[in-house]
């Protein structure tokens, strides 16, 4: 059992019903397209903290399995996606939450106008911290009351559950949650979006295209990142196709010239032997870089597919 299914199983066991509850709130501000997080605590009475409660253990109790994180892979139902939380954002909000210095408190209402996303904490006598996240919802803050939320007003540096009255809004959905150091993620676009994830695919596209010229399967890779750029569906392919690592592989990348030369996929080679990328064909060489053409054992027909598992032998 690998790192991510073991911490998937654990939190799955923890009688979280019975846990500590503490609240956050996440403001965020882009410098350079670089994210910077900082965090405060949030006083809340009791009837809100069983009811933050309730809605992560919910969450943690109808999570079924663990699939791995692929920047291509869909939102998955029940299931969540697992990553190593090294790998995010997150591991800066936990490292401020758990500092040695003390966290300032939320005071006023006006402070948590701009949350970006809420915190909520989960502790166990000797177990390790559980972070459940929901990314903000837009219009979090309202006059207007709407069914099946959590309603709260700010009240004396508190949060308080109200029953007539909504201010802040609390809607009951996971996006991600944290435990030890796994990440699963159970609404994709807001967990790409709340932890500002094109960051790393930007990463991940500079560090293959290098990768690419040692290797030198291109006639210019460079090319491959201005094509790619901050396109956020050429970033997945790019990003899944460093992931795979079909490229590292002599052997593949000798049979994917082969079969493209049979099957007139259109791939297109210098005399050094080295792709030829261009606007036109850039999604196909992501592609074939990823194994992303499949054929039918049934009927012999052709597929691309963006999300593929590979089965056991």
């Amino acid at each position: 059992m690998d790192k991510l299914q073991k911490a998937f199983k654990d939190v799955k066991s923890q009688a979280w019903s019975k846990a500590t509850v503490s609240f956050y709130v996440v403001n965020r501000r882009l410098e350079n397209r670089k994210a910077h997080y900082s965090v405060k605590q949030v006083n809340s009475d009791t009837d809100l903290r069983k009811k933050l409660r309730d809605t992560a253990t919910k969450k943690i109790n109808s999570a079924n399995a663990a699939q791995k994180y692929d920047f291509t892979s869909a939102d998955l139902n029940d299931d969540v996606l697992a990553i190593e939380l090294s790998m995010t954002d997150f591991q800066l909000i936990i490292e401020q939450i758990t500092s040695d210095e003390e966290l300032v408190f939320a005071e006023s209402y006006e402070e948590l106008v701009k949350t970006w996303f809420y915190v909520i904490r989960l502790e166990l006598p000797d177990k390790p911290l559980l972070y459940v996240v929901r990314k903000v919802p837009g219009g979090a803050w309202s006059a207007k009351k709407v069914k099946q939320l959590i309603n709260m007003v700010f009240q004396n540096n508190m949060l308080v559950d109200l029953k007539q009255e909504e201010i802040f809004r609390i809607d009951g959905h996971v996006d991600f949650f944290a435990f030890e150091d796994s990440l699963f993620i159970a609404e994709k676009n807001n967990f790409e979006a709340a932890l500002n994830f094109r960051v790393g695919m930007e990463n991940n596209r500079d560090e293959i295209v290098a990768e690419f010229k040692k290797l030198k399967l291109f006639a210019d890779a460079d090319e491959v990142g201005k094509l790619v750029g901050d396109n956020m569906r050429l970033l997945r392919r790019l990003s899944q196709v460093k992931n795979a690592g079909y490229y590292s592989n002599t052997e593949y990348m000798k049979k994917l010239k082969a079969v493209s030369a049979k099957e007139s996929w259109g791939l297109e080679y210098n005399t050094d032997n080295e792709l030829i990328v261009s606007e036109e064909n850039i999604e196909l060489v992501l592609r074939l870089l990823n194994n992303g053409r499949l054929t039918s054992k049934v009927n012999a027909e052709n597929f691309d597919v963006d999300v593929k598992h590979k089965l056991g032998t």
